[in-house]
């Protein structure tokens, strides 16, 4: 005995179509063709009509007549994509109208498809299952991103939360070394290492809220608290706060300023950028160098500069070192290992200001930080 026809049922059997029509032999007909392949019809005689259905009976794809007297079907599918989630609904138009723009004219207020009639059955159904498959693999590919997404902003909050609580032990590991710092009276070496312990203390601060405010600037942006700045009298208590860790590296700080040149900046911002340029600056250079920071009026405003004599940073990677998790490669003399962020606040904090931040070569050999930032 042989086997009868295994039926197997669409994915799209059962969808819901709207058709908008004015004319009523059109509607009548086109309910036959689709309930004959299994689809739910409901139809309306105009445009006004059929945007009162869409909320109330939810169509998955429209059927859409360009030519009605209230309102022409270009006008009804314009309105439907200016609606929540209205580019997703699928929309063929329907015409006898000849006019030679006609098919430019539907693309154009985001139709989906186009048949002109009269209509073939057979076509008509090709051309829905069509459109519906990619529809729904289109909203497949939008769940999957929305879930990429969120599943990606929770690994992100969970992140900031961890950095976060890792500030309080931090702040009273610093005050702790602080004390002792001032309390002891031991010899040269224990004071020495007391200092690289609370300099170390310092930079880890400096990364965690690094870390913080790249988190913060990509979803709200930095808030920047703007003051004018005298740098001849700023620049020694910034540079007094690396000073121990020039002396272990057995560097020379040197600096110059004219005399009356003041910035309009985030003061906070300004210190902690140029904190991670100098120690970069300290901490891949050889024993023994100068870093040199220097600041001088140029036609738009203020340019900082800090001069090291490292190994340089190579052409190729002058761009990309300011962006997120990028690092030199290691394993050369002088690199140490780093958390890829420091740079990357730098440029948000200057792009905060409006203003730029590159590198160049420092000749004969190391690199020049350059921050540029406008007058006010």
């Amino acid at each position: 005995m042989e086997a009868g026809p295994i039926f197997i049922r669409r994915a799209d059997h059962g969808a819901r179509i709207l058709v908008v029509d004015d004319d009523a032999l059109t509607r009548r007909s086109l309910r036959a063709m689709l309930e004959r392949a299994y689809y739910q019809v409901e139809t309306a005689e105009g445009g006004v009509d059929a945007l009162g259905l869409l909320s109330s009976y939810k169509p998955d794809l429209i059927l859409l007549d360009i030519q009605m007297p209230d309102m022409d079907g270009l006008e009804v599918c314009r309105r439907i994509r200016e609606l929540p989630n209205g580019d997703l609904l699928p929309i063929i138009f329907l015409t006898g109208d000849e006019r030679q723009d006609i098919h430019s004219l539907a693309f154009q207020v985001k139709g989906d498809d186009f048949l002109r009639k009269p209509v073939l059955s057979a076509e008509l159904v090709v051309r829905i299952r069509s459109l519906m498959r990619l529809k729904r693999l289109q909203a497949e590919i939008q769940a999957e991103r929305d879930n990429l997404l969120d599943l990606q902003k929770q690994r992100e909050q969970l992140f900031e939360f961890i950095v976060h609580d890792l500030k309080n032990p931090l702040s009273a590991i610093q005050a702790g070394l602080q004390l002792l710092d001032e309390r002891e009276d031991g010899g040269t070496a224990s004071r020495t290492q007391l200092r690289r312990l609370r300099d170390t203390s310092q930079y880890m601060g400096r990364m965690i809220q690094n870390i913080l405010d790249i988190g913060r600037a990509e979803q709200v942006g930095l808030e920047l608290r703007k003051t004018r700045i005298p740098l001849r009298q700023w620049i020694p208590c910034l540079l007094k706060e690396v000073e121990s860790l020039a002396q272990s590296r057995g560097h020379d700080l040197v600096w110059e300023c004219p005399s009356d040149l003041e910035v309009e900046a985030d003061q906070e911002f300004l210190r902690r950028l140029l904190l991670n340029l100098l120690d970069n600056a300290l901490k891949y250079s050889p024993r023994g160098c100068c870093t040199r920071l220097e600041a001088q009026r140029t036609e738009g405003g203020v340019r900082l500069e800090v001069r090291d004599q490292g190994r340089g940073i190579p052409e190729h990677m002058r761009e990309q070192i300011f962006q997120k998790f990028v690092r030199l490669e290691e394993g050369q003399p002088g690199t140490r290992s780093s958390s890829g962020l420091g740079l990357a606040f730098c440029q948000l904090v200057a792009e905060a200001h409006q203003g730029r931040i590159w590198v160049e070569e420092n000749p004969p050999q190391g690199s020049v930080f350059m921050l540029e930032l406008p007058a006010s």
